[in-house]
């Protein structure tokens, strides 16, 4: 909890609507879950004196439901840890911290959504429970790796002291041991650890840095296997304990519990710039057979492309439903295969360079057997400006070469297709590349300058007066109007340029070149160029200018 103070004049900060900030009542300790739907609080409303969880869900942009009180099997003020609590990604498992029973003293326990509120709670044993006291964990979001606390002394209400942050990763379906962090974290008192949504964020509580006064908030970075030198978060911290924060995967607001005049109140604060963790695109997904309408337990895998690292290669489960977050400023090849090698797979690139507004995205992917006559979008890019294949291809050609040596007598087509066709008779854009250039003859009628001059010649021989010319002239002009004079035909040689960025015919070869030289038939493959004007005929899914299509032929 924060009480307010001079330092966060400079900050902006809102509360939540009055259905959950109520004048008369003091509301603690919210954590948000990591999509920003769920928040789970406390407050001294009821009925036995003690603090009582509660929970809300959003109701639109800028609303909160009613909180409803937190099920009972779970809410038990006299033996959880005061703030304990963490949500999961989706806000649909709530961990949290008790000493109902267990291992031995608290440890940390989990409870699933059921219906409108929550069920029976389990407890997470070893490894992560231990004899010690564990408590306070955050879930990464994919819920396979758990940071936590474990501590010497802990007491409901009165706090923790002799704590360690850990780290827990899952493999198989399985916790494994957890290892603590490293000594530049954990100086003697380390807790509350928070792990944003990127993945490489963390933040906890210490008050063995130095600082404000009591606990202060501290902010680290991975660092492939190391950490950064943690930074007081001197925005938020003030002379009081300050432990209980929690940021959403938008990262531009922290909630927390701040009191004006009266109560505390749960409280959005505008995290400074250099504090905001990076943005992360969330991607939802679920996966069924084309002919069967079944769900697939497909194998998910996650490249980063930049790093060249695999950062997952899992099987989805039964459902056929995966979730994942990719982090701004990196880019990633994304595909799903069936276990069934004659199915097509499905593959798709996200270049997260900047996340704006659309930060969510939901797939509905139907893969299918491969069959004559079938199409299916590659994610094959290229460079700007260029028919050279872009790096970021470099996964996807892998596939395509894979999915060619397996099935040697497929015949198929490469069909690009160039959106967006542009040309110009000048250089007046970048993507204009490529120049043809024709030589036009064009037919033009002159007068016959030496019959004229003839003529001329005649007049001036006769020895005419001046009026007796002028009479002469005066009839050739007439018969000039009736075409007598004579007129020749020339034949001018123009020559017209046209700026243009059809590429596709190199772009085409490019492709092919890369799969002949890794096995495929050269003579299995055909190539077909499309150009199309305008958005209303554009082809593919992927905002590309440039798509290539794979058309089976034969199998």
């Amino acid at each position: 909890m924060v009480v307010y103070s001079q330092s966060f004049g400079q900050t902006e900060i809102k509360k939540l609507p009055p259905n959950i900030n109520h004048p008369s009542l003091n509301l603690y300790t919210p954590v948000i879950s990591g999509d920003g739907e769920t928040i789970v609080y406390q407050s001294d409303y009821s009925d036995d004196g003690f603090h009582t969880m509660y929970f809300t869900t959003k109701k639109s942009v800028s609303s909160w439901n009613d909180g409803v009180e937190v099920s009972k099997n779970v809410n038990r003020p006299t033996l959880n840890y005061y703030g304990g609590y963490s949500l999961s990604f989706e806000g649909d498992m709530l961990i949290f911290t008790s000493r109902k029973s267990g291992l031995g003293g608290f440890e940390l326990w989990y409870s699933k959504r059921e219906g409108d509120n929550w069920g029976a709670p389990k407890n997470f044993g070893g490894p992560i429970n231990s004899a010690s006291n564990e408590g306070t964990a955050s879930l990464s979001v994919d819920g396979e790796t758990m940071y936590f606390m474990r501590c010497n002394q802990m007491s409901e209400y009165k706090g923790a002291s002799g704590c360690k942050l850990m780290v827990a990763t899952m493999k198989y379906g399985k916790w494994q041991e957890p290892v603590e962090l490293p000594a530049n974290i954990n100086t003697g008192n380390s807790q509350n650890p928070k792990i944003l949504a990127d993945g490489n964020t963390l933040i906890f509580s210490s008050d063995q840095f130095g600082g404000k006064g009591g606990l202060d908030l501290f902010m680290t970075k991975k660092l492939g296997d190391s950490w950064s030198e943690p930074v007081p978060m001197d925005f938020i911290n003030t002379p009081q304990n300050d432990q209980f924060i929690s940021i959403p995967s938008k990262g531009r607001y922290l909630y927390t519990s701040m009191k004006d005049d009266r109560v505390f109140h749960i409280t959005q604060v505008l995290i400074p710039e250099e504090f905001q963790p990076k943005k992360v695109m969330r991607v939802q997904g679920t996966v069924t057979d084309k002919q069967t309408g079944e769900p697939l337990n497909a194998m998910l895998t996650v490249f980063n492309i930049d790093l060249r690292d695999r950062i997952f290669n899992e099987k989805i489960g039964g459902k056929g439903e995966f979730s994942l977050v990719m982090n701004e400023g990196s880019h990633y090849d994304l595909s799903l295969k069936s276990d069934d090698q004659t199915y097509m797979y499905y593959s798709k690139i996200y270049a997260l360079d900047e996340i704006g507004n659309r930060d969510k995205q939901n797939l509905r992917i139907q893969l299918e057997p491969m069959s004559a006559g079938s199409e299916y979008e590659t994610a094959i890019r290229f460079k700007e400006y260029s028919s050279e294949i872009d790096d970021l291809s470099t996964f996807e050609l892998r596939r395509l070469a894979d999915l060619t040596r397996r099935n040697s007598n497929m015949k198929f087509e490469l069909d690009i297709y160039q959106n967006n066709y542009k040309e110009d008779s000048v250089f007046s854009d970048e993507d204009l590349t490529e120049l043809i250039v024709d030589s036009v003859y064009t037919e033009k009628e002159v007068i016959d300058t030496i019959s004229v001059a003839n003529t001329i010649s005649k007049v001036d021989s006769l020895g005419l007066s001046g009026q007796q010319v002028d009479s002469l002239l005066t009839e050739m002009n007439e018969a000039q109007q009736k075409d007598s004079i004579v007129y020749t035909t020339v034949k001018e040689l123009e020559i017209k340029k046209t700026y243009h960025n059809d590429r596709t015919e190199e772009q085409a070869e490019a492709v092919k070149a890369y799969l002949v030289e890794r096995g495929a038939n050269p003579d299995n493959i055909k190539i077909r160029r499309f150009k199309n004007v305008g958005d209303p005929n554009k082809r593919g899914d992927q905002p590309e200018d440039v798509v290539v299509i794979l058309k089976i032929l034969s199998l």
